[in-house]
């Protein structure tokens, strides 16, 4: 059996399964963990390493070229305006992160986002709050092991660079009238201000959908398999990334 304390384990699965049921809708099956060595827990696809602070999921460059909104999102997200695409399911990716032990913002129904984003919501959209987690991605070119942080492949067409190397926000979504919007929206990480989404961009500039676009020199051809690691920091005040 696991290791990690029951009472989280009943509280991550309330907390997962409870809001996400429609009125007329089966619950969703609870994610299936086991450890596959001391301190390490494979749950569907995600692999869980409490002493390294990490959760790790495969996913597939889905761009390389073109700008972006969004960082993760499932094959039911907005897959045209992202860098990465991954089948694991938001609601499994959460439950994974509260055994971690983050905690995300908390909200249950307020920020919510309206049903189409616009300039005037970026604008006047309240700063998301939540954990500092690291982005990294594994691959591999020609037989060799590869890895970067995730920043790497992104660039930024208003200071003509690659976007800055730093931590991202956990912020844990949202839910509205029972449902988990970021199962709802396919959202796991976005680059331009969504509460919906599981992660955030802190960056300057995440108030503007025009000036994300894949890094096109650093990035491997499109549909090479990745995984992603993420990696929830120590440090509660850990430093966000340069402005």
């Amino acid at each position: 059996m696991p290791k990690l304390p029951s009472l989280l384990f009943l509280l991550c699965t309330a907390l997962l399964l409870t809001p996400v049921q429609a009125q007329n809708e089966p619950p969703p099956a609870s994610p299936i963990m086991h450890e596959i060595s001391p301190g390490v827990y494979q749950i569907g696809q995600i692999r869980l390493d409490q002493k390294a602070r990490t959760v790790t999921f495969p996913g597939v460059l889905n761009m390389n070229d073109g700008n972006l909104e969004y960082l993760i999102v499932t094959e039911q997200g907005n897959t045209h305006e992202s860098l990465l695409v991954s089948d694991v399911t938001p609601s499994d990716l959460h439950f994974a992160m509260l055994l971690l032990g983050a905690k995300g913002s908390g909200s249950q129904s307020g920020d919510l986002p309206p049903s189409q984003i616009d300039s005037k919501y970026l604008k006047t959209a309240p700063p998301l709050k939540g954990d500092d987690i690291d982005i990294t991605v594994h691959w591999k070119a020609g037989g060799t092991e590869k890895s970067a942080p995730v920043e790497d492949w992104l660039f930024n067409t208003e200071t003509k660079k690659q976007v800055t190397r730093g931590p991202w926000i956990y912020n844990g979504s949202t839910f509205n009238e029972g449902h988990f919007l970021a199962q709802i929206e396919g959202a796991h990480a976005a680059l331009v201000t969504y509460p919906a989404a599981l992660i955030n961009n802190p960056r300057k500039g995440n108030d503007n959908d025009q000036i994300w676009a894949v890094n096109t020199k650093a990035v491997p051809p499109v549909k090479t398999p990745v995984e992603i690691t993420l990696t929830l920091l120590s440090a509660p005040d850990a430093k966000s990334p340069a402005k």
